[in-house]
């Protein structure tokens, strides 16, 4: 007999053992759906701190248009209906200074990127005011439609793997149904997660760019690390990550700019440069026959500045407290008594 749904609840804290419990597992699809989505968001604004920006007007619009449900409890936001909301819902604004409170960037580099935003269309501001709105374009309709189905596939997988390692038996189509029928609800708190967890790399890293990069030499070293199945563990993680037991295997980890570049859109010219300031930091080192990278050696230096353990922790917190709230509001609605 299936137990009822309040024998499902999970909580942030049960969601963050199973995460600490089955790091290298998970911790790979988490990555690969961070690296997907921030990938596909470099590409439309060229800069990880400008979609930053856009997504404040983003999840800021869902939000208002999840509180149109106070009114009418049947109110329709599914992703079919997003375009129809958007027209409708008076958009939420923005100044300056609340924008350099929710992602960190630096007050001027916001007010640049702004400035670039309102004359690309992406954001607009009524008579001369400072404060501005999300303006997606009609001419963009398609192409938004298109990019967040891929997204939600990708979202649909990771929230799968969580819960079937919590025994929680739904199909990755059902899921996948319930977040665009449930649209902005769903994504409001999937940008407010990513805000969260975006402010808080450019705090350490101050360009987020650097993330993006980051996460291609990661994905394959977790995988070469998942070949180690006693060591899946968080605790682990720290003596496995980039451990490669002849280095003349580097290839099995190692990443160049150009493939880099190619997964990304960041120019080769760039990747080039901030690979450099990846290994100046510690966390790359570079086979310079090859000319490619993969993470270094050196459990000192990696950890000193990126893969700290209060990065993963932290990384780990924010994550944990979503996916309670997604994967609870999943079962709710999809699996019966």
């Amino acid at each position: 007999m299936q137990p009822d749904r309040k024998d499902r609840q999970v909580n942030a804290n049960k969601v963050k053992l199973l995460l600490e419990e089955n790091y290298l597992y998970l911790i790979s699809t988490f990555y690969e759906t961070q690296s997907s989505f921030l990938t596909g968001v470099y590409k439309r604004y060229k800069s990880i701190e400008t979609a930053n920006i856009v997504l404040c007007f983003a999840r800021n619009m869902h939000l208002a248009i999840i509180r149109e449900r106070e009114n009418d409890l049947n109110y329709n936001i599914s992703l079919n209906n997003f375009w129809v909301n958007l027209k409708n819902v008076e958009k939420p604004s923005e100044k300056i200074s609340s924008i350099v409170k929710i992602t960190g960037i630096p007050k001027e580099t916001v007010r640049r990127k702004v400035k670039k935003l309102l004359l690309n269309g992406f954001l607009i501001n009524k008579n001369g005011e400072k404060s501005y709105s999300w303006n997606l374009l009609t001419k963009h309709k398609n192409d938004y439609f298109v990019i967040i189905d891929q997204e939600i596939k990708i979202l649909s997988k990771f929230i799968s793997s969580f819960m079937i390692k919590l025994q929680i038996n739904v199909d990755m189509k059902i899921i996948e149904e319930e977040l665009k029928l449930q649209f902005s609800f769903y994504w409001y708190h999937f940008l407010t997660c990513q805000l969260k967890w975006l402010k808080f790399w450019q705090g350490k890293l101050k360009d987020n760019d650097l993330l993006l990069i980051i996460l291609q030499a990661v994905i394959p070293t977790l995988q070469f690390a998942g070949a180690h199945p006693n060591e899946t563990k968080i605790d682990n993680m720290f003596k496995i990550v980039g451990r490669v037991n002849n280095l003349n295997n580097f290839s099995n980890t190692a990443v160049s700019a150009a493939s880099v570049s190619d997964v990304t859109g960041i120019p080769r010219a760039t990747c080039i440069r901030k690979l450099e300031k990846l290994i100046n930091l510690g966390f790359l080192f570079k086979e310079h026959k090859t000319k490619r990278y993969f993470v270094n050696q050196n459990i000192t230096d990696r950890t000193k500045n990126i893969l700290t353990k209060e990065n993963v922790d932290t990384t780990v917190d924010i994550f944990s407290t979503y996916l309670a709230i997604i994967i609870n509001s999943v079962v709710h609605n999809k699996i019966k008594s």
